[in-house]
């Protein structure tokens, strides 16, 4: 028996430590939903610093763990909080707060849900604040994104505020009847009370009969659900109304209802409004001439706040806008540009390949024709020059005496070998200098005198062959030319060494002539531009003939 009353104790004490456990996860849990009907639903001015206070340390918690999502959350009941006392200021910056942490968070709709009601509640702000145009567009900004009927209702809603304040009455009526006609699939009974106190206030300015009607009809849903705040909303509202009837009595009824509920919710807002009712129905004209006073100052003070913290959150996307665009700019700038360097690069790697390969091609017609002298040359020696030098041999030694025969394959003999010998190829085993030397001795004689100068001044060795024999084959041309017809007696070749290659001075003293490139001239230019050299001629009739060699 005592064993069973034990076995009873054990079991009844982990029950309870189990359902001790399950209540605190539930009460940590259900006091986020308590603090948050605290801060949108107050009844009493300690609701309003309990919630703030709550909100605010679960913000800085939530921000330590990093919970982005949670701490923008958070910030939303703040911003609500410092929009019922009044501070439209502090409102207004909790809200760009979070939406600038919204902009850092991945798209999704719990951020858009998010994003709709800091848009609503900043546009009861500015609606405050006589901004009607930032209103209306975020109102709008909010409908784009609002999901439900309850959702598309209030910002209707909050639409036919916005034209009211602005004495828009058409269009105030127009956005409340969208409302109203979403009612039947609305659930949610403060809702329902809105749109039917709103429709009331907009009606009876109409002169509606059933303007009173509804407003009666939403003060009762209020009242069942206990909501001091939009019972004050109700109470406002009706004194207004009966004010405007010229129901002193009702209206003071009514205005003397909200301020006791404002001075229980401790809102500054709310007792201004409540207070400036009642001036308005007393019968002293130095308290009405104040309230009057006070309410333009109140106005132009708040005209004077135009710059608001919105306004700087829309400047820097703005700017980020900006910013960004010009970055796309510079990048779209930089890839034509890049383009651009491309296609040069590649119109110049054209351009030089081309001169490349027509450089190559004179090169190698260049050897080409070097090729062709050198057979030729070597075909005219080895056959007719030899062949005609062993005539000769066989005449003399048969003793013929046929002098004239004789010499004149004696003459034969000597231009076949100058042909030869200018056609030839020069043997590279032989120094460069001696075949120059040789050349130039080779046309100095009784009637012209070769003067040679600077020639040993040149490293021949590091000239290209082909460069080599392009400008023996230019010399010879030059002085061919000259014995043929210049009649020179003096002829100056100066060779001088520069720091990217040598140049070459030749000028005699003949009796010129008017320049005509002929086969000879256009020879000699032809094989120097085919290295890439350069040569120009200046001769004038009586006054010698010039030519400037580089390579």
């Amino acid at each position: 028996m005592k064993q069973n009353h034990s076995s009873f104790l054990f079991l009844y004490s982990l029950l309870l430590v189990v359902c001790l456990q399950n209540a605190f996860a539930q009460s940590t849990k259900d006091s986020l939903y308590y603090y948050r009907a605290l801060a949108l639903q107050p009844q009493n001015a300690s609701d309003l610093f309990k919630s703030q206070h709550y909100f605010n340390n679960s913000y800085d918690k939530a921000l330590k763990r990093g919970d982005i999502e949670r701490a923008t959350n958070h910030l939303y009941y703040l911003a609500s909080i410092a929009y019922k006392e009044g501070e439209y200021i502090k409102s207004e910056q909790t809200a760009v707060k979070a939406l600038s942490l919204l902009d850092k968070m991945t798209r999704s709709a719990y951020t858009e849900a998010t994003r709709k009601s800091f848009y609503n509640l900043l546009g009861l702000m500015y609606s405050e604040q006589k901004n009607k145009p930032k209103a209306i567009e975020l109102y709008n900004s909010a409908f784009k994104i609002s999901k439900s009927a309850a959702d598309s209702a209030k910002i209707y809603n909050n639409l036919s505020i916005v034209y009211l304040k602005f004495d828009d009455i058409a269009n105030a009526e127009k956005e409340i009847l969208k409302a109203y006609q979403l009612l039947p699939r609305i659930a949610h009974t403060l809702t329902q009370a809105l749109v039917l106190d709103n429709y009331g206030v907009i009606a009876s300015q109409l002169n509606n009969a059933n303007g009173i009607t509804l407003m009666t009809r939403a003060l009762e849903l209020r009242a069942s659900q206990k909501d001091s705040s939009t019972i004050y909303t109700s109470y406002s509202h009706l004194a207004d109304y009966y004010y405007r009837i010229n129901d002193d009595e009702a209206s003071k009824a009514y205005a003397l209802k909200s301020l006791q509920l404002a001075e229980s919710l401790n809102s500054a807002s709310y007792k201004n409004r409540a207070l400036g009712l009642l001036v308005k129905l007393s019968d002293d004209p130095i308290a009405r001439a104040y309230k009057k006073l006070n309410d333009s100052l109140y106005a132009a003070e708040k005209e004077s706040l135009n710059q608001y913290a919105l306004l700087r959150y829309d400047n820097s996307e703005y700017k980020r806008d900006a910013l960004e665009s010009q970055l796309e700019k510079e990048k779209q700038e930089f890839r034509t540009l890049y383009a651009l360097l491309i296609a040069l690069f590649i119109a110049l790697a054209s351009v030089s390949l081309y001169f490349i390969l027509r450089a190559r091609h004179r090169k190698e017609k260049l050897q080409q024709v070097f090729h062709t002298e050198s057979r030729i040359s070597k075909e005219i020696h080895d056959e007719i020059a030899s062949d005609v030098f062993q005539v000769m041999t066989r005449l003399e030694n048969k003793e013929v005496k046929h002098n004239v025969l004789k010499n004149e394959l004696h003459n034969l003999y000597l231009k076949t070998r100058d042909i030869s010998k200018k056609h030839s190829v020069l043997n590279a085993d032989y120094p460069f200098i001696e075949y120059l030397e040789e050349l130039l001795e080779s046309f100095n004689d009784a009637h012209t005198n070769i003067i040679i100068k600077g020639l040993s001044e040149i490293t021949w060795d590091t000239i290209p062959q082909l460069k080599q024999l392009t400008l023996y084959r230019v010399l010879q041309e030059l002085l061919i030319n000259m014995k043929k017809h210049s009649s020179a007696s003096i002829v100056v070749v100066i060779f001088i060494k520069e720091s990217n290659g040598i140049q070459v001075n030749y000028s005699d003293n003949g009796v010129g002539t008017m320049l005509k490139k002929r086969n000879g001239l256009q020879n000699t230019e032809n094989r120097i531009q085919s290295i890439n050299g350069t040569i120009t001629f200046v001769t004038y009739p009586n006054k010698g003939f010039k030519a400037q060699i580089t390579m």
